[in-house]
């Protein structure tokens, strides 16, 4: 909501004002007429159920709204007419604010002067509305466990990417390695295709199969500017969102075109980070109106510099772990009378990284000592176009999507050599040998191994995808509601995966290569599926919905050697072509009761699933080459609360999760390969908790809390090259506990500016790397806390932030992996960092 919707609201609340009837900002078109059927009830219900329907923001205080009970309505009428005959008498008038109503007091025959609006920070709004079920919803009465967080506070606290907006989505875990970060949530924590599905917009976004079957290893991360809000939905989305969201899915929704007025900003800021350097970035947006009520154009641009911090000690070279992400989106919006609506827009985004952001134990925190260096460089296009049309009773969507992302990702190999160096079968396979190489051939082999040392993983990769949705919804206001559609997607990657010598001196490639290795996979996935969701209103308070989606899969796996690796144990000639087919059901059966005003709860039990496919490993046993589809069965209570006032909310739910056939990631026992096995079924048992208190003491409080029992059911089917794993060993990765909380106040420091202080505190539960204590690689990590502040000053066009994260400087173990070569990386909290901002608004 704009700075100045909410002094006014404020205003009208406590002293009235405007004339009686709807104050437009500027002319507009009236809005398509719609059937309403509302009974007499109590007003503030009343307004919340007009929002929906007609799709409009309705902005009030519960102040206002609290003893007043509206007429009821029924027949057809603009949001407009509905909204005038539902205030008819109340003492209540209306503002137009954009495309929003404030909803204010009448204003007396002589109204007093009003008091400076700014010394009083304005009641909370009963007026969140979502689109978590691909058509609108109040938060506070979706039922889904979820959390919102709005664009403007991401811009506020300097977030702009998911690792430092991960606080404020309460269950939501990224989880780090050489090459990404996994998204997990629910302690839905495996390798294979996502758990947990990332769509912007529209569109569902993944990462490159790869040479270990495991595209949810890499997260596709646009920056985070210009967004409108985050929804992060808990649980699985089987139904609505498809195969990729079986822990959850996260919806990165941006800023739309402004039909109604031009606008702009620019944002420029600097970083500095202790222990390594300082660097800045700017980012900006241009909205113009091209025809009024009509066609409007958006220009979003961004180049945002993250200073490295960690120092390789053995190649003595600083800071090597800084990064830039940099990039430009275009948005185009038509709207063709009241019932049509265009939307076109294009991104791209570089990025770069210099290294990989993990420190090595044998050094200490923010220090590593690889050999060779990991460098990450990725180029991402994204195209999308969606169309909307509204009739009676009836809203028909068709979004259609093409995205590619051209990278680049690398890891130390240099381990592998280290542990292969005398190994009897790798000089036999060197030598192409029938029986054991002799001392002579030993030292031969030695010597060629120490010649190529240090390499790095080298994989240029190429992914594409065409996604195409089609949905129809209800909007009609009788007690049926559904929602249809059609889900359409094609996508191909192929990866170049080379092993390749470094310079000794610099950790860099050299040139011209040295190859000690290479070989090329590919690979072809084609989905379709027809999903729905029916609810029905079996009385006033009480609702029953049913999903379901019928899916089809068809998967294709190639992969060939092209230069043989004695070291690892490829060979000329290999090469593996393998098609599978998978088809079946997600489910989803849900109730849900308004119990109170302000009190609302569900019940629901839901189905996620994911493919099974090919490793295209050489040398892999037949057992072992093919893994199974995996699927899970989650059951959920939720309670969702407010205070008469709103000031209060708090939300809650209760889970378990039934997983069987999980795919996790298997290493060969040189440690050269990975690939997906199936290893059994788990048990996860969770609670999610987050409560919002507004005016305590001028403070704003937030606390979320996630606790997440997460334990094998049965002893590991597949111990071949992953550790055994018994019945009751809890899953690795997976925090028994993660907390966050933030304090907020806002003042007037001047008469003319406004001041604020937030407060920042997020804790990392203790977890293992491994099922059970007695593995070798059973690494302890998470159990810290971070700390951060942000201060800030907004007066007219300008705001400025002053942010410090990690306040204590603790260098945090998110994530644990020991490498090849034993050594022990962590991927954790970046060091205390301090960024300054300054923006304009035009």
């Amino acid at each position: 909501m704009r700075r100045e919707a909410v002094l006014a609201l404020f205003c009208a609340t406590m002293v009235g004002a405007s004339a009686p009837g709807i104050a437009r900002a500027a002319p507009r078109r009236p809005d398509a007429a719609l059937r309403f059927d509302l009974p007499a009830q109590p007003l503030g219900q009343a307004l919340n159920q007009l929002a929906v329907r007609s799709d409009r923001e309705i902005l009030f205080s519960p102040i206002l709204t609290k003893g007043r009970r509206s007429p009821a309505l029924s027949g057809v009428f603009t949001a407009e007419e509905a909204l005038d005959r539902l205030l008819a008498g109340s003492g209540l008038d209306v503002r137009l604010e954009g495309r929003s109503f404030l909803i204010v007091a009448e204003a007396p025959a002589a109204a007093p002067a009003a008091p400076e609006v700014a010394q009083i920070r304005p009641v909370s709004l009963d007026s969140v509305i979502v689109t978590a079920l691909k058509r609108a919803s109040l938060v506070q009465q979706t039922p889904i466990s979820m959390s919102v967080v709005s664009g403007e506070q991401l811009s506020h606290l300097g977030m702009i990417d998911l690792e430092r907006a991960a606080p404020l989505l309460p269950g939501l875990k990224l989880s780090s390695t050489a090459f990404g970060r996994r998204l997990v949530l629910r302690g839905v924590y495996g390798a294979g295709e996502a758990t947990a599905g990332l769509y912007y917009d529209e569109t569902p976004m993944t990462g490159p199969v790869g040479t270990t079957a495991d595209p949810g290893v890499m997260t596709p991360e646009l920056a985070l500017v210009d967004v409108e809000r985050i929804e992060l939905l808990r649980g699985p989305q089987g139904t609505l969102y498809g195969s990729g969201a079986m822990g959850g899915a996260l919806r990165v929704l941006f800023k739309r075109p402004d039909l109604d007025e031009s606008s702009a900003w620019i944002r420029a800021g600097v970083t500095d980070v202790a222990h390594g350097g300082r660097d800045g970035n700017v980012a900006g947006a241009l909205n113009a109106v091209i025809v009024p009520d009509a066609v409007a154009v958006r220009v979003t641009a961004y180049d945002q510099r993250q200073p490295g911090a960690i120092d390789n000690v053995r190649l003595g070279l600083k800071d090597v772990d800084a990064s830039r992400v940099a990039g430009a989106r275009l948005q185009v919006l038509w709207e063709a009378g009241d019932r049509f609506s265009g939307q076109v827009s294009a991104t791209h985004q570089t990025t770069r990284r210099d290294d990989i952001p993990a420190w090595s134990e044998a050094a200490g925190p923010w220090r590593t000592i690889h050999p060779a260096r990991a460098p990450f460089d990725g180029e991402i296009d994204l195209a999308t176009a969606t169309l909307r049309w509204r009739g009676e009773g009836i809203e028909l969507t068709a979004a259609s999507s093409w995205y590619r992302w051209r990278l680049t990702r690398r890891s130390d190999y240099s381990g592998v050599l280290v542990n292969e160096r005398s190994n009897a079968a790798a000089c036999t396979r060197y030598f192409a040998l029938a029986g054991a190489c002799d001392a002579s051939q030993m030292q031969r082999y030695g010597d060629y191994v120490d010649s190529v040392y240090p390499a790095i993983l080298n994989q240029p990769a190429d992914l594409t995808a065409e996604i195409h949705e089609v949905r129809a919804s209800s909007t009609g206001e009788g007690p049926l509601s559904w929602t249809l559609g059609l889900y359409h997607e094609a996508r191909r990657d192929h990866i170049d995966s080379q092993v390749r010598h470094v310079d000794p001196l610099s950790g860099a490639l050299t040139d011209p290569p040295v190859f000690i290795g290479q070989r090329d996979i590919g690979n072809r996935l084609r989905q379709s599926a027809v999903f729905g969701e029916v609810s029905y209103l079996v009385t006033p308070k009480t609702q029953l919905t049913f999903g379901a989606r019928r899916f089809d899969y068809v998967k294709r796996d190639r992969g060939r050697v092209q230069i043989a690796n004695a070291v690892s144990g490829t060979w000329d000639g290999y090469s593996i072509d393998a098609m599978s087919k998978e088809g079946g059901w997600s489910l989803k059966a849900l109730a849900s009761h308004q119990f109170a005003p302000g009190l609302f709860g569900y019940a629901q039990a839901s189905q996620g699933f994911r493919p099974g496919g090919v490793n295209v490993v050489p040398g892999l046993s037949e057992s072992l080459a093919i893994y199974r589809s995996d699927r899970l069965n989650n059951y959920e209570l939720g309670l969702k609360g407010q205070s008469a006032d709103r000031r209060l909310t708090a939300n809650l739910a209760v889970y378990q999760i039934d997983w069987r056939d999980m795919q996790y990631a298997a290493q060969t026992t040189n440690q050269a390969f990975s690939f997906l096995a199936n290893i059994g079924a788990s048990r996860i048992r969770g609670l999610e908790a987050e409560v919002t208190a507004r005016r305590l003491a001028g403070w704003d409080l937030n606390a979320n809390l996630t606790l997440t029992d997460a334990r094998l059911t049965a002893d590991q089917v597949t111990n071949t090259a992953i550790g055994l794993g018994r019945e009751g060993d809890r899953l690795p990765v997976v925090p028994r506990l993660a907390s966050a909380a933030s304090l907020e106040r806002r003042w007037k420091a001047t008469p003319t500016l406004q001041a604020s202080l937030r407060l920042d505190a997020a804790y990392a539960g203790g977890a293992r790397s491994a099922f059970n204590a007695s593995a070798a690689d059973n690494i302890k990590m998470g159990g810290y806390a971070v700390f951060g502040a942000t201060f800030g000053l907004e007066g007219g066009a300008w705001s400025a932030d002053l942010s410090v994260d990690n306040v204590l400087d603790r260098a945090g173990r998110a994530m644990a992996t020991r490498t090849s070569a034993g050594p022990v990386d962590y991927f954790g909290a970046a060091p205390r960092t301090v960024r300054l901002s300054l923006e304009r608004r035009f």
